[in-house]
């Protein structure tokens, strides 16, 4: 091992670590900069977020920093505002290193390759925590060091998220117009595109029809767009809900179409309540979130697929390895970048979600804990191998985590 377990982390592995101990606040690079610092063997590692307000970042944060930096005496996550442009990207990026951050977790990329080679420039690693990445745009960066890899869903599993959801609803919804929130689609986010390719492919072939318009073409229009086909009519609009001017312009359309199905591709932020209103269907992609239960007990969401609270947990592993001097072992054996896939939960229902958002929420049993984490850690594993984090992360599904805790004493 490269340094020794602290004896709080013993003391922690006796009890079950429940918890893993104590909580800590939360802010931005240059408000616990100092604070860092100050500590004598803390890995800094920088978080990219594409917002401060969304649901799964908020999930995200507060197992990063509630659960992993108490399990992890020697890390500390410095996170980004709200970044919504490469430019903004690239800024984050050189002021996290200026303030000692050795590795970024990005949750959103606008240029891989331009920030990977900024990483580079800096001597900072760079991983894509939880998302997916065009095989063009993998291999721009899979060759550069400084690049660990992506973990996420990848094309096949973000595209057939939004596929299972159309179908979905094509079966189940007494209702032949469609509301489609595109999100970023339109604007270089290979998630959201991919799952609005999905819903409209799954959408055609239900009614077996065939839209004048290629759906990639629908997928990565700028311009809101109006399609139908048979009995099918589908409005497509795209933009971030986050921003005010996507918002107000997307909510507007909604008023003008009132369609009996709405299907997101992204959380809808403060449209939920006009989509309530409205009395329509309503599924998404987004994560298992407080809010999503909220609706879901309330009747007003039928459907959701998505991410949960510790799933990014291999992730973080990932970049622990990589500052604690092994990232060299934790590359393909070509030399390359790692891409590890992991999908999303799926629930129909609102019992099905109870249970997986009790799971999702919980500080005390977490899908992924520090027993599985520490078992893909050099520190603490010193046999551990890529292999060993690709089978950890690749166990995602319900199933797989209520296994792993059921193991426990």
């Amino acid at each position: 091992m490269k340094r020794m377990i602290s004896l709080a982390l013993i003391i922690c592995l006796a009890y079950g670590l429940a918890a893993c101990g104590g909580i800590r606040g939360s802010s931005s690079v240059s408000e616990r900069a100092e604070e860092a610092s100050e500590k004598a063997s803390v890995h800094k590692i920088g978080v990219l977020v594409y917002s401060r307000t969304d649901n799964e970042v908020i999930d995200f944060k507060d197992y990063l920093e509630n659960y992993i930096e108490s399990c992890f005496e020697d890390v500390d996550f410095l996170y980004s505002d709200t970044v919504a442009s490469p430019e903004e990207a690239m800024q984050f990026i050189r002021s996290a290193a200026e303030n000692g951050v050795e590795g970024i977790m990005s949750f959103n990329s606008y240029d891989l390759e331009a920030e990977v080679n900024l990483c580079a420039e800096l001597h900072i690693y760079y991983m894509m925590a939880s998302g997916s990445v065009s095989d063009e745009a993998f291999a721009k960066a899979a060759d550069n060091e400084y690049f660990l890899g992506v973990v996420g869903p990848g094309s096949e599993i973000e595209y057939q998220a939004g596929a299972k959801m159309g179908a979905y609803f094509a079966e189940n919804a007494e209702n032949d117009e469609y509301f489609i929130l595109s999100g970023g689609a339109s604007i270089g986010n290979e998630m959201h595109r991919l799952r609005t390719v999905g819903i409209l492919d799954a959408l055609q072939e239900a009614y077996g029809v065939t839209f004048d318009k290629d759906t990639r073409e629908l997928a990565a229009s700028e311009n809101i767009e109006h399609v139908q086909a048979g009995a099918l009519t589908v409005c497509i609009c795209p933009g971030y809900l986050s921003r005010d001017a996507f918002r107000e312009r997307a909510k507007a359309e909604y008023e003008t179409d009132q369609y009996g199905v709405v299907l997101a591709v992204l959380p809808v932020f403060d449209m939920e309540s006009d989509i309530v209103k409205a009395g329509a269907r309503f599924g998404l992609v987004d994560c298992y979130s407080d809010a999503n239960w909220k609706l879901f007990i309330n009747g007003n969401l039928d459907y959701v697929t998505g991410k949960y609270r510790s799933i990014i947990g291999p992730s973080f592993a990932a970049m622990y390895n990589a500052l604690n001097g092994y990232a060299s072992e934790f590359r393909e054996a070509d030399g390359k970048a790692f891409r590890i896939i992991q999908g999303f939960w799926t629930s129909e229902n609102a019992e099905d979600y109870e249970k997986k958002y009790e799971m999702s929420s919980s500080i005390e049993i977490n899908a992924y804990n520090y027993e599985d984490l520490y078992g893909v850690c050099k520190n603490y594993n010193p046999d551990a191998t890529l292999e060993d984090l690709e089978a950890l992360a690749g166990a995602y599904t319900f199933e797989e985590a209520k296994a792993r805790r059921a193991k426990q004493p």
